[in-house]
């Protein structure tokens, strides 16, 4: 099986399922040397299953459309006025950051045909910038890989 952010299949064989949702917990990570805790997500759209089934009763392709939701609990010792100039990531230069997982959240799913889909963030990178936000907080970028699974059950949405 294929997965991707946008459906494997061209958009006139994909066909697009009904879910619920049934958890959108955050996986957290805690940023080494200055206690941040960054919680992030993927929270799903769209679901496009190929209308083909493989031998085993699965979609021969599938697709998610979704969004990286990320936020950021920061110590209040790391706060400061809000920048006056706002960040620039094609400009502003961040410093890498280690982390460590702290909890593992996924994201899960119920098709109204009996597929569980789920979903789970891997934190692959994060920067952080010496500007800050509206809250006063730093400025972090992330990048994020997504683990996606479909399962079928014996229930339906």
């Amino acid at each position: 099986m294929q997965a991707g952010l946008v459906p494997t299949v061209s958009s006139i064989e994909a066909k697009e399922v009904d879910f619920v949702v049934l958890k959108e917990d955050y996986s957290r990570f805690v940023l080494a040397g200055d206690g941040t805790i960054l919680r992030s997500k993927e929270v799903v759209k769209k679901i496009f299953f190929h209308p083909q089934t493989t031998p085993e009763g699965y979609p021969k392709s599938y697709g998610v459309d979704s969004v990286n939701i990320t936020s950021a609990l920061v110590p209040s010792s790391l706060k400061r006025q809000p920048s006056s100039e706002p960040w620039d990531p094609d400009r502003d230069m961040g410093e890498e950051m280690r982390f460590d997982e702290q909890k593992a959240g996924i994201q899960e799913y119920m098709t109204h045909d009996g597929f569980r889909v789920t979903l789970r963030p891997v934190l692959t990178k994060v920067f952080k910038y010496q500007k800050f936000n509206n809250f006063g907080e730093p400025i972090y970028s992330v990048q994020m890989q997504t683990i996606t699974n479909v399962e079928k059950t014996t229930n339906a949405a």
